[in-house]
């Protein structure tokens, strides 16, 4: 599959959530960043990411294997070490010295939050720390990955809209009798937006919950990055809460990879599946409709699509793209 390289000043150094950490044993995985093909591979000191080229002939080294901590090329045997360098030529005479070109571009590569995490550029900060993730005590769960033909963005943006939860999740997270929106305000800070304190009524309360009827839950959401985003929902009449971390991988400027993380304070008593099983399908409907949203890339500017004031949120994640000069999945 022919790829084309996209450039971003800001996704590009960004941390990018690439694949989950219990799936990345013994062998190499390739992945797609910005359509750039990379190897993760893990070895006793950790986990490494490097361009998934060979210097040599252009061989994929996701293909290959890992022998004493070093990442074996497939098809000649190259070896290169966490540090991209190669350490190993078998063809050539021992004792000669390996070309200083022989060497593989390698990126930052962190664990975290059961993913594992990849910038291709220069990180431009940590990757955030979340208690409710971090915490073991929160049951946090990994959720897909979902692969998305659509771009990013759009996907982020229906994260920031409250007013589709009461007809593409209908009797699920919303219903049309309750499709009436409180007034509300974004709150922009030098590395986040975000809205707090709207009640929405849901239909089928959370596995655990003592509401039989439904509940109206208390929701706080926050979009901390381009292509990351968190929400907490809570029923105020118990503190029960349930959080939601969304981050995604930009594979190519209509295409990505969804990972969702899930944790709660309540009901730990209730099989993980449950919860689970919950955010495939609310995912699966939302997936349905953004893939056939047009344009396909994020209009920047206002006047392309009709706003209204129930749109806020989604108003002010496109600002913020604009004046942080988001580039891909963007228009």
């Amino acid at each position: 599959m022919a790829l084309q390289r996209l450039h971003d000043p800001v996704l590009e150094n960004d941390w990018h959530a690439v694949y989950l950490a219990s799936e990345l044993k013994d062998q190499p995985v390739g992945v797609i960043i910005l359509g750039e093909r990379v190897a993760l591979y893990r070895s006793s000191r950790g986990v490494h990411a490097m361009q998934d080229l060979c210097v040599h002939r252009g061989a994929m080294l996701s293909k290959g294997w890992v022998k004493d901590d070093v990442l074996v090329c497939p098809y000649h045997g190259w070896q290169y070490d966490s540090s991209g360098q190669c350490v190993c030529i078998p063809a050539q005479p021992k004792g000669e010295k390996i070309p200083l070109r022989a060497k593989a571009v390698t990126y930052s590569c962190e664990e975290k939050y059961g993913l594992i995490w990849v910038c291709i550029g220069e990180p431009a900060a940590p990757i955030p720390h979340f208690e409710e993730f971090a915490n073991p005590e929160y049951h946090p769960l990994p959720c897909g990955p979902y692969k998305v033909a659509a771009a990013g963005t759009r996907v982020i943006e229906n994260f920031t809209d409250f007013a589709h939860l009461m007809f593409v999740h209908q009797d699920l997270l919303g219903h049309p009798d309750y499709a009436e929106l409180p007034d509300f305000q974004v709150v922009k800070e030098e590395d986040r937006i975000y809205i707090e304190n709207i009640p929405i009524f849901q239909p089928v309360a959370h596995s655990g919950s003592d509401k039989s009827e439904g509940t109206t839950y208390v929701y706080r959401k926050e979009v901390y990055r381009p292509l990351s985003a968190r929400l907490s929902k809570a029923d105020p009449s118990n503190g029960q809460t349930l959080w939601i971390m969304l981050t995604i991988l930009p594979v190519a400027a209509e295409e990505c990879v969804v990972f969702m993380m899930v944790s709660r304070n309540y009901a730990y008593d209730v099989d993980d599946a449950n919860f689970i099983k919950f955010q495939d399908i609310v995912f699966e409907q939302d997936a349905r409709v953004i893939e056939t949203q047009k344009p396909e890339l994020l209009p920047l500017d206002l006047q392309v699509e009709l706003n209204h004031k129930v749109d806020r949120f989604s108003i002010a994640y496109r600002r913020w793209l604009k004046e942080l000069g988001v580039v891909v999945g963007t228009i």
